[in-house]
């Protein structure tokens, strides 16, 4: 109840498978990078009864207008426990890349969602490695902004720029990482070949991962229509809208390849079966073992690796582009064409669809694949064995 009374002081006032895993370029290459300013809260819980403060603190934010007062109303509402602020790290600049760092970074103390198993010394790490985290934004927003706002909706002018020494060390430690993801990568994977074993003809591991199914889409037979229906095909071929072209290519990619970095590794990632699933096995379920938890808890320290580095690339990436500048890349490093490439006229399945719905649907392929995917808990939900 004393340390309650210290934090909640301290803090009172504020001022406001598929069995591949993709991955990210950076702080998320999974989805484009929000630069969305808010707040990033800590809150905890405690027993109205007898004052004792909950073990978890939901590491959570907070965008546009509303406050971390809304949310905790929001989380009380039917919990008979109170809800109270530990912390907040407010006005930071691109809040969800924030929130996404800490919970990667801080996995081994994840349970579940956004909530984590912390002390009060621990909570104050975290809130001071936020703090940290967004001076590192404050620094980094104009040259974000740049890349992402005016550079990446830029035509380049067509020129090579010149590389220089701070360009080529930014490059030797994007290949770095990169060949490091790449391992981490494999090694995952791997760690999931493990787990497939394990689970059997079943469908999940107590509290470690699930067998996700969706059902699969059925595909339309354009060939099929265009040899019965020539005309109606033509008709339906309509013109696109140029699309516009700005990826970022290196020049040395090999250099990072997975067969260049660790060619023993890539043989055992290129030799794995390809594992299938039915839906009949969803149902059975596996109790977890020891050897379960730890082999869960090497695979959460792969995927934290991952993550951090990932999280690095971006940011050199982002340095790298703005280096680039409206150039189409630096001699020997890279290139980042930008340019409108104009596209050749497609069929248009949607407006034929929606004006000949039942011939549309005698050249559907039928029955669809069924899709499934090994969903592993990001955290861990259970208490050791």
């Amino acid at each position: 109840m004393k340390i309650f009374i210290f934090i909640f002081c301290s803090y009172h006032v504020f001022t406001a498978v598929t069995f591949g895993e993709n991955s990210m370029i950076s702080y998320l290459r999974s989805m484009a990078i929000k630069l969305t300013p808010g707040n990033l809260y800590f809150i905890r819980d405690i027993d109205y009864l007898t004052g004792e403060v909950g073990k978890y603190v939901k590491i959570g934010i907070v965008t546009n207008d509303r406050t971390t007062e809304d949310r905790i109303k929001n989380h009380q509402t039917g919990n008979p426990r109170g809800i109270y602020p530990v912390a907040e790290v407010i006005d930071v600049p691109f809040v969800e890349r924030l929130e996404t760092h800490l919970h990667y970074e801080h996995n081994e103390h994840w349970i579940t969602g956004e909530w984590f198993l912390l002390n009060d010394k621990e909570v104050k790490a975290i809130v001071a490695r936020a703090e940290s985290l967004k001076a590192d934004q404050i620094n980094e927003k104009r040259m974000i902004e740049r890349v992402l706002l005016k550079l990446d909706k830029s035509i380049s002018n067509g020129q090579i720029k010149k590389a220089n020494k701070q360009s080529l060390a930014l490059e030797q430690q994007i290949i770095q990482l990169k060949g490091e993801i790449n391992v981490l990568k494999a090694k995952i994977d791997l760690s999931k070949q493990a787990f497939h074993t394990l689970l059997g003809f079943n469908g999940s591991i107590e509290g470690i991962l699930r067998i996700k199914y969706a059902p699969g889409k059925f595909d339309f037979n354009k060939k099929a229509f265009e040899a019965a229906h020539p005309g109606l095909f033509k008709k339906y071929t309509l013109p696109r809208p140029d699309a516009f072209k700005h990826t970022l290519n290196f020049s040395n990619s090999s250099a990072y390849s997975l067969a260049k970095v660790d060619p023993t590794l890539d043989a055992a990632h290129k030799a794995m079966p390809a594992f299938t699933y039915v839906s009949a096995q969803l149902p059975g379920k596996v109790k977890r073992t020891k050897k379960m938890e730890q082999l869960h808890a090497d695979h959460l320290k792969l995927f934290k690796a991952l993550k951090l580095r990932e999280f690095a690339v971006e940011q050199l990436e982002y340095e790298l582009k703005a280096m680039v500048g409206l150039y189409d890349g630096i001699d020997g490093i890279c290139t980042w064409k930008r340019f409108y490439s104009p596209q050749t006229p497609a069929f248009n399945e949607a407006e034929f669809k929606k004006d000949h719905p039942k011939l549309h649907a005698t050249f559907l392929t039928i029955p669809p694949k069924e899709v499934f995917t090994m969903d592993i808990e990001k955290g861990r939900p259970y208490k050791p064995k």
